[in-house]
């Protein structure tokens, strides 16, 4: 537990209007269905599945149920998992299991890319110089259109690479390293909420497998009807990004965070929503395996405790 100033008021309004704009710009919002399936479109090639046994198929837990509304290719990586949209060029979630194993390794983000010894980059498939863009690379299995580095070497100067599964989770393996920078992997963020509020989250969810010994982790971009769009394939530019945080050691607690790709004036603690909260915006069913009651905990003033 660490301490947390009170919210106040203002800040809890701001963000129950960014929560109620959210939802009223998204006519075609689904709720949560029991019969929901999973929209399994593409499972990635053996290539790319070395070293996959940290992800079971069968591991409900990193896999939203999401709705048929949204393009999802799902690409499988040796640390999370990824549903592709070929229409926002963006993953619609990425999901993983962060334990605290995968914290305590020493490959570093300036290492990328991590080559074998013939000089293959090692996790990410066929690399040339026009899959690359600086440490990023173009996913080849991504479903066209897709995002490529020509689309980045002209983004817009309020954006920076904003990595979903971000590299500090994934020091453990080089192949986890150098897939933490495939495109299907980052969105378009804004550089104050990249290096500010989102990079505190980030920690604060090593903190948390630290302390727990694992979490689940779902995050992923939102986007309103008239988002902007950058580059020849359009790749669009997130309105909001959410991320969702699921705990089982002792009493199973869930969190969840919503923020906007903007300047985040507040402390991170100020953009806590619930899950259903999420839910409710994005149509996705996360953690359907688990009570609905777990998932309307909110951390309020009276409930400020962040675990």
């Amino acid at each position: 537990m660490f301490d947390v100033k009170s919210v106040t008021i203002s800040k809890c309004v701001h963000l129950l209007v960014c929560c109620l704009f959210l939802y009223s710009c998204n006519p075609g919002r689904v709720r949560k269905e029991s019969d929901s399936k999973l929209n399994m479109n593409s499972v990635s090639s053996e290539a790319f599945l070395e070293g996959i046994d940290s992800i079971s198929m069968d591991d409900s837990l990193l896999f939203p149920q999401t709705p048929d509304k949204y393009p999802s290719q799902i690409l499988m990586r040796i640390a999370y998992v990824t549903s592709y949209n070929t229409d926002t060029k963006n993953p619609n979630w990425v999901s993983w299991h962060l334990t605290r194993e995968h914290l305590q390794g020493n490959y570093s983000r300036k290492g990328v890319p991590y080559q074998a010894a013939d000089g293959e980059v090692l996790g990410v498939g066929y690399v040339g110089t026009e899959h690359q863009n600086g440490s990023f690379f173009v996913d080849v299995q991504a479903n066209v259109p897709h995002v490529d580095g020509d689309d980045w070497r002209e983004h817009p100067n309020n954006v920076n690479h904003g990595h979903i599964c971000p590299a500090g989770d994934n020091k453990w393996c080089k192949q986890a390293m150098n897939q933490s920078f495939l495109l299907t992997n980052v969105c378009p963020q804004h550089p104050e909420l990249n290096n500010g509020v989102w990079k505190s989250i980030e920690k604060k969810c090593r903190t948390w497998a630290k302390r727990y010994g694992d979490i689940y982790i779902i995050a992923g971009p939102i986007f309103k009807d008239n988002h902007r769009t950058f580059g020849v394939h359009e790749v669009g530019v997130p309105d909001y990004f959410f991320k969702v945080v699921l705990c089982l050691s002792g009493e199973p607690k869930t969190i969840a965070f919503l923020c906007p790709n903007d300047i985040c004036d507040y402390s991170m603690e100020s953009y806590v929503v619930s899950v259903d909260s999420v839910e409710l915006v994005t149509g996705f069913d996360f953690f359907n395996v688990l009570p609905d009651s777990l998932e309307s905990i909110i951390e309020s003033e009276s409930n400020i405790t962040l675990w």
